[in-house]
């Protein structure tokens, strides 16, 4: 790993210290499936949540390397918060790159832009981005940044948005979402409309649904837009199915952190695992269990699998502190990263908990959460499974993100 600049020590200092806070209630939170809002207040009281807003605007000015860092130690602690925090960092860096466009008269012109970015520090606003949509394929609506079937009409002044999100991580504790819809332009064709409206408004409806196997006190709850009015200053339109810079910014962002969450998972099993055999001796051996031959095995192999991922998340995102990298296409550098940095830390998680065995089972074992919030990695959107390896595929041999004959 890089050396750390001294912004970059600040909020590893801020995230290590609302780890070890959060570890505190994660199973509590867990067993009870609920979201924990004193984690967001403790966020925002230390600046945690405006890392990422530009310097000139009064935030932290955290870029991609510094997002890494952060979220990797952040998730040693509490993985299903780091996840849902995540959720409202990567609408902020969006939101945050935007403004640098803007700066240059480049990109899409929205007023709304620099108001949310400065509410961020002054208010301590928290963004969503319910833009999921499982009856959408999530490599064609790459997760429904591109395309959805949530619909979007024309009327004086603005849009109405009707439909449903998925996985609307953070929406149980957001002020602000971003979310997205179909917009069938009479002029201009599909049209894929990105927009940004306060989770009070009229017509903004999130379920209480969200009952799964992992990340549970994330409470990704599914969000309903039951006839939701947009202003036009709070729109973006674009082409529907087309591989834009906003997609490239948008996948710079969740690269740099959603692998990073994950591996900060896998990196406190394996320290669980192997402070639990070094403090224990079996009969009729006078050793601890790090005498184990199978245990030294299993210890190489996560040490192996750490080093791997982590060399292999930095190296790929080394670049993209530079806005140019994150505008431009490096779609097969990002997605073989996600890949390989998610199933490594599942595959480590699992490792962890064949090291410690049976009483890995039991839930008053830390490992028995890990191992089911880790499972989310390998079909974490939106480069997870099969879908995002094709993809990485066809960019490979150079086609292009939506080719014949498998998308039309």
């Amino acid at each position: 790993m890089p050396d750390t600049t001294e912004r970059q020590q600040r909020f590893l200092d801020i995230a290590a210290a609302h780890a070890e806070d959060f570890k505190t209630r994660v199973a509590e939170h867990d067993r009870d499936s609920s979201f924990p809002h004193e984690n967001v207040a403790a966020m925002k009281a230390s600046g945690y949540t405006a890392m990422l807003v530009p310097e000139e605007l009064g935030g932290g000015g955290g870029l991609p390397h510094d997002f890494t860092l952060t979220q990797e130690r952040l998730s040693q602690g509490d993985l299903p918060m780091a996840i849902a925090v995540n959720m409202h960092h990567i609408v902020v860096g969006l939101l945050a790159d935007l403004w640098r466009l803007n700066q240059r008269g480049q990109g899409p012109q929205l007023e709304a832009i620099e108001p949310l970015l400065r509410a961020t520090v002054s208010d301590t606003l928290i963004f969503c981005g319910p833009v999921s949509d499982p009856r959408m394929n999530s490599s064609v609506g790459f997760a429904g940044i591109n395309d959805t079937t949530r619909r979007a009409t024309k009327v004086d002044g603005g849009y109405r948005i009707n439909g449903r999100s998925g996985f609307g991580t953070m929406s149980a504790g957001a002020d602000y979402a971003l979310t997205t819809a179909r917009y069938d332009d009479p002029a201009t064709g599909p049209q894929c409309l990105l927009c940004f409206m306060p989770t009070s408004d009229a017509g903004v409806q999130v379920q209480t649904n969200w009952d799964t196997l992992s990340i549970r006190s994330s409470q990704s709850n599914d969000v309903v837009w039951d006839n939701v009015f947009v202003a036009d200053d709070a729109a973006v339109l674009r082409p529907a199915q087309t591989w834009d810079a906003l997609a490239n910014i948008t996948a710079s962002w969740w690269v740099a952190s959603g692998p990073a969450c994950y591996l900060g998972l896998a990196q406190a099993a394996r320290d669980y695992a192997m402070d639990w055999v070094a403090g224990r001796r079996q009969e009729p051996f006078d050793q601890p269990m790090t005498h184990y031959p199978s245990n030294q095995l299993l210890a190489a192999e996560m040490e192996i699998g750490l080093r791997a991922a982590r060399a292999m998340l930095y190296d790929a995102l080394a670049a993209h502190d530079a806005l140019e990298r994150r505008v431009g296409d490096d779609l097969v550098n990002l997605i073989a990263c996600y890949q390989f940095v998610m199933e490594s830390s599942f595959q480590i998680v699992d490792k962890a908990m064949r090291m410690v065995g049976g009483a890995a089972l039991f839930k008053k074992n830390p490992l028995e959460q890990m191992y089911r919030d880790a499972r989310a990695a390998i079909i974490h959107q939106p480069f997870a499974g099969m879908e995002g390896k094709a993809l990485l595929g066809r960019r490979t041999f150079g086609l292009p993100v939506y080719t014949q004959p498998r998308f039309v």
